[in-house]
């Protein structure tokens, strides 16, 4: 709901800031979304200082005013009869923006009025875009300051609210009023109602009420208003409800729209002429009966919805739309206006199956004044007097089934207390009760009985009161007592705490964290095109409130790859990201949750920079992330071999083992996952499951002494078919089980066209210690000798040429 601070005024007098208003709302229960400025449709508009007037040499009718804004003087011709010495007004000087006769902006030049140069102009109301009917220019107080901005003392601001289903009594410009007048204890203005009707016509005559229906509309009201012309609505009328989010359409229906936002209560004007027999008849809808309402569209209603019908046809869907049959147009020229109060169930039931919410629904569904119908009729039956002319038929028809009386709720002053935890006297509950608006009595000892106006629909038991005690008294103003109860002891799930070990230590490489939902669809399915798990496996919504969330994820992947196409439509292409979540899928007739942590890398490992190039990430920087992970924790015996997962690269890839246990798998998302979203580079990701990893961490770790003896180095270059994987290599040495062998890395990979296309040179280097003496040249060379000779017997099928 939004609500101009300008039209909030006229029912209350506010002298606080936006902001202010914003956290006062807020804190007494309504959200503030947000707070929108909006200005005049000027530009650099100043208050200005009129110091002398003189008359104009070669016109009458004009005169030559020096003005100042408070730093410099200009003279302006100026043709306003109010224009004298002494008065405070607007200057657009040279290069600012006003409005003309039809309210578009044009820009002041630089001109001669008659033969003499004009600095500027003096500007009336209108052309300022202000609601004012003064004549001449404007007449500012005599406090304001020279060289003000103008636009600043005629802003105005949007507050957007957010209503909870127990608001319906704040839905409207005087229940927000109200709202403020209990927080800031200033009393509310209520706009006047003045009706003038034509004693000659009385409304009995020419529309009867027959309510068939009064389980769900035990209260039917209505006006007839004759003579009337349909156009378009004034400016004030248009602006405020725009400002209020509401599209003008013409005079009366943007009256019974206005009357809805500032009471409250949702009105509908019908074509009189539209209305056959002169009756108004309310129905429940037989199943399967059609409609077409005020949107062009035809709705088929369910048994028991609510029809304002003529003697022959609907014409309305209770408390939602109108019908296309009696619109108002152009054409129209007496109108019956109606207020009825509908039963909220029974609104709610209509609007849910038809997928059909409007603004009177909403106010509807949450509740409406029943006693108010009369006040709303003459407020909008005034206004549309006022805009349309015609004449106002004498009385109000109004049926009503049964009587809305005031309910009383007893309430103890203890019980407050006891709730609050609070020692608030009689005195300062009676002064919460009378902010509010309510009437009470208090019997001398402990009990209020407190009488509830029926638009407070939301009051129904003594916790109600309580609430709005504390909400009003301000729960920032209750002290907050010593908890009595002491924590639990309860330790953390080890799992959850090794989690949080992984978050910190993938925090600690520079990589950010990521959340995304456990729900995917078809898109992100569509997109990988084939998962790892067979579909038989997935465990699927049987209610999803989206087809795009029908699914509970079986891998981190799809949510982290929508996470980089977010960020690549949004022009940030350079991600390093992780999450650690959950996976779900079925195990027979079980179903299974693990934790797992995904990594996701694409764009430039580093910024740009003059002296270091900037770098692509490359599966040498994920799987350097992961050595980092595995090293942290002690995880030792860690091998990473080729794997075919179909979602990654088929030659970029690997899966993690640890042991003979398979704990991941890391890669380059395969170019076509990457084309179908739209993302031109590189992706990389890794997956861990977590339950797997948790067990083979180390938590203690053994001190190692420092090598009294010196080592021997060896190198040896292999030449090694394309595809053949590095970890055989080294698998392969460690398979020789050699006691002098204490480490083995690769050195350096070379690629050649004099070398061949599909082979590679690998150079290891190789490190022989005994830990118990010298280690002789000859005892080394014998042990390299023996290693490499196994090594090549069980690499044959990977090997191209000895070096």
């Amino acid at each position: 709901m939004k609500i101009p601070l300008s039209w909030l005024k006229e029912y209350i007098d506010l002298n606080v800031t936006p902001a202010q208003i914003a956290k006062t709302l807020t804190m007494a229960g309504l959200e503030v979304d947000a707070v929108e400025k909006l200005g005049l449709g000027c530009e650099k508009i100043v208050v200005c200082k009129v110091l002398e007037v003189q008359k104009h040499p070669q016109a009458d009718k004009l005169c030559l005013a020096t003005v100042t804004d408070g730093q410099e003087a200009y003279q302006v011709v100026c043709g306003a009869s109010n224009c004298r010495p002494g008065i405070k007004t607007a200057l657009a000087l040279v290069g600012s923006t006003v409005l003309d006769e039809t309210g578009k902006p044009f820009k002041i030049k630089k001109t001669k009025i008659r033969g003499i140069e004009s600095a500027g102009m003096l500007c009336a109301p209108q052309e300022l875009g202000i609601e004012d009917q003064q004549e001449g220019i404007i007449e500012f107080a005599e406090h304001l300051k020279e060289g003000m901005d103008v636009a600043e003392l005629y802003a105005d601001f949007i507050f957007e609210i957010s209503l909870t289903p127990n608001l319906g009594h704040c839905s409207s410009l005087i229940g927000v009023a109200r709202e403020l007048s209990a927080a800031l204890c200033v009393p509310v203005r209520y706009p006047e109602i003045r009706v003038k009707e034509d004693s000659g016509k009385p409304a009995a005559k020419e529309v009867s009420i027959d309510i068939r229906s009064p389980e769900g509309c035990p209260r039917y009201a209505c006006r007839v208003i004759k003579g009337i012309t349909v156009k378009p609505s004034p400016d004030w009328l248009k602006r405020r409800l725009e400002a209020s989010g509401i599209r003008s359409i013409n005079n009366v229906v943007d009256v019974t729209n206005y009357v809805m936002l500032e009471m409250g209560h949702p009105l509908h004007a019908f074509d009189k002429e539209m209305l056959l027999g002169d009756s108004i008849v309310i129905r429940e809808a037989q199943k399967g009966e059609h409609f077409v309402t005020l949107d062009e569209k035809e709705r088929i209603l369910n048994e028991g919805d609510l029809l304002i019908c003529d003697r022959e046809k609907p014409v309305a869907l209770a408390g939602i739309m109108g019908g296309q049959n009696s619109e108002v147009s152009e054409s129209t020229k007496n109108l019956v206006l109606e207020a009825a109060y509908f039963i909220p169930g029974a609104i709610r039931r209509t609007s849910k199956h038809l997928g059909l919410m409007t603004d009177a629904s909403k106010r509807f569904e949450r509740g409406t004044d029943p006693n108010i119908l009369q006040q709303v009729l003459d407020r909008a039956a005034m206004l549309i007097h006022e805009v349309a002319g015609g004449e106002i038929c004498s009385g109000v028809v109004d049926l009503a089934l049964k009587t809305f009386p005031k309910h009383r709720i007893h309430c103890r002053l203890s019980r407050i207390n006891k709730i609050l935890g609070a020692h608030l006297s009689v005195s300062e509950v009676e002064n919460t009760l009378q902010r509010l608006g309510l009437r009470f009595s208090w019997d001398g000892q402990d009990v209020f009985t407190v009488d509830i106006p029926t638009f407070r629909n939301d009051l129904h038991e003594e916790i109600d009161i309580i609430e709005e005690v504390a909400r009003i008294y301000g729960f920032g103003n209750i002290n907050k007592g010593t908890s009595r109860a002491s924590p639990s002891v309860t330790p953390h799930a080890p799992i959850f705490l090794f989690e949080r070990e992984i978050r910190s230590r993938l925090i600690n490489e520079g990589l950010q964290e990521l959340l995304t939902c456990d729900l995917i669809g078809p898109t992100l399915l569509n997109i990988i095109q084939e998962s790892e798990m067979p579909e038989k496996l997935w465990v699927k919504v049987l209610n999803p409130t989206s087809i795009e969330q029908s699914v509970l994820r079986t891998s981190l992947l799809p949510g982290l790859l929508q996470a980089v196409k977010f960020n690549w439509d949004h022009q940030c292409h350079d991600i390093a990201g992780f999450e650690i979540g959950r996976i779900h899928f079925k195990e027979g007739e079980q179903y299974r949750e693990q934790s797992m942590a995904g990594i996701i890398l694409t764009g430039k490992s580093r910024s740009h920079h003059w002296d270091i190039k900037p770098k692509d990430y490359d599966f040498s920087d994920l799987k350097g992330i992961l050595e980092n992970l595995f090293d942290e924790l002690k995880v030792s015996k860690i091998a990473f071999r080729p794997s075919r997962l179909k979602t990654l690269h088929p030659g970029r890839q690997a899966s993690i083992f640890a042991g003979d246990l398979e704990i991941g798998s890391l890669g380059e998302v395969h170019p076509d996952v990457s084309r179908r979203l739209d993302v031109p580079q590189r992706i990389l990701f890794a997956e861990i499951n977590l339950h797997d990893l948790f067990p083979l961490k180390i938590s203690l770790s053994r001190m190692q002494e420092i090598p009294m003896y010196p080592g021997s180095e060896r190198d040896w270059t292999l030449t090694l078919k394309e595809e053949a994987p590095i970890v055989a290599i080294l698998e392969a040495v460690k398979a020789s089980n050699s006691r002098l062998l204490e480490n083995v890395e690769l050195l350096d990979l070379y690629r050649s066209e004099k070398l061949g296309p599909k082979l590679k040179n690998a150079t290891f280097r190789f490190v022989y210690r005994d830990r118990k003496k010298t280690i002789a040249q000859e005892t080394v060379d014998k042990e390299h000798a023996r290693i490499v000779e196994n090594v090549l017997k069980s690499i044959t099928t990977l090997t191209g040429q000895n070096n």
